[in-house]
């Protein structure tokens, strides 16, 4: 096998994976299935590991698409693979660094469960009328939020009201008047 093939199918691999986890990820985020599995890789000591198949891929893809252009430059054969190489690990470390690491802490800082959400006043952007949905905002940590509402006993809130969430299912919130 020569090294074209090998930088062609790493940079398709990488291509590929990246589309199909894309629209996986869309469809399953419209059909409303998810579920958690921790098996992200992190490493005792490191905030988050730079081993995330985000970044792996990013590698592979970098890696196989300089190699493609370094070979049809016509670099030897040596050059191309440590430009190729030295090119993946960087795209690699500056998306771990200006990507992932700023996701994980925004994760970390902003995140708050749905039960801590309930008791908090919010106003209603869209008027409830009886069991059909609205929406709501409320204000966490200085964020605004919006979300889907009902009325928890079915009767008309009108829009500018202020509500106190008083539960959530589904990700709808259930408001009652303050």
């Amino acid at each position: 096998m020569n090294m074209l093939t090998i930088y062609q199918v790493c940079f398709r691999v990488g291509v590929l994976f990246t589309i199909v986890s894309f629209i996986l990820g869309q469809f399953l985020d419209f059909m409303d299935f998810d579920g958690d599995l921790d098996l992200d890789g992190d490493i005792h000591g490191i905030a988050v590991s730079p081993f995330k198949p985000v970044v792996i891929t990013a590698f592979i893809t970098v890696f196989g698409g300089v190699g493609i252009m370094g070979l049809d430059k016509e670099l030897s054969q040596i050059l191309t693979l440590i430009v190729a190489v030295i090119a993946a690990f960087v795209v690699a470390w500056l998306f771990y660094k200006l990507v992932i690491v700023p996701l994980h802490k925004a994760q970390n800082t902003s995140a708050i469960s749905q039960t801590e959400i309930i008791g908090f006043k919010a106003k209603v952007d869209l008027t409830i009328t009886g069991t059909s949905f609205g929406k709501i905002s409320y204000v966490i940590g200085g964020n605004t939020y919006t979300a889907p509402a009902k009325s928890q006993n079915g009767e008309d809130i009108l829009k500018d009201e202020i509500v106190v969430i008083s539960s959530i299912k589904d990700n709808v919130f259930f408001v009652n008047r303050q």
